[in-house]
């Protein structure tokens, strides 16, 4: 009878392809690092996840379910106000640059690294990327601005230059910065409104 893997087995595996993949991107990053890093046999890790392209797309829908948990408990709370959880999704964006372990979007490093637009991982990163901008227009629109087309396209490009910039030297002010434009941006589309 075949052992089965410990139930932890997956979340070891996907913990250190995160730290190695984040840290020094998927293509520097061989099967064998990953599974030294987390104490288990290549054939668990194959088991897992088929191959090193279906893990590089685990990691990054793993930190797609962790950005869904995180949206959930910082917007809920604004539930009713769409203005104030487009503002909320620029200070998160803020909040995970400011890390000094930033080092930029992983999903943005990810596809950069990935020459094969066939992928698995180029799907759960263009995913990403179209529901982050879905919500930005839908909460534009949501909030009653003159243009929410414009102001969601705005808002969607400062929180993307975010992550973009605040990664490079010179970038530490761009949180700061994001936070009061797109702040600044959803009050005077708003007011517009009003008049």
């Amino acid at each position: 009878m075949a052992r089965r893997p410990a139930p932890d087995t997956r979340e070891r595996i996907l913990d250190a392809a995160d730290r190695l993949f984040y840290a020094h991107g998927v293509n520097a990053i061989g099967v064998q690092q990953i599974v030294d890093e987390c104490g288990l046999g290549k054939s668990l890790l194959y088991r897992e996840f088929g191959g090193k392209d279906e893990l590089v797309a685990a990691y990054l829908d793993r930190r797609r379910g962790l950005w869904d948990r995180l949206l959930e408990q910082e917007l809920t709370p604004l539930a009713g106000d769409p203005a104030g959880q487009l503002v909320a999704l620029a200070r998160i964006a803020a909040e995970q640059t400011a890390s000094p372990e930033y080092r930029g979007c992983p999903y943005r490093i990810c596809d950069a690294e990935l020459a094969d637009r066939g992928h698995p991982a180029v799907a759960v990163t263009a995913d990403y990327l179209s529901s982050v901008r879905d919500l930005v227009r839908q909460l534009a629109g949501q909030a009653g601005a003159a243009d929410p087309d414009t102001l969601g396209e705005r808002v969607w490009l400062i929180i993307e230059g975010l992550y973009a910039s605040a990664a490079h030297p010179g970038g530490e002010r761009a949180a700061e910065v994001a936070v009061a434009l797109v702040q600044e941006l959803v009050d005077r589309a708003v007011r517009a409104e009003v008049r």
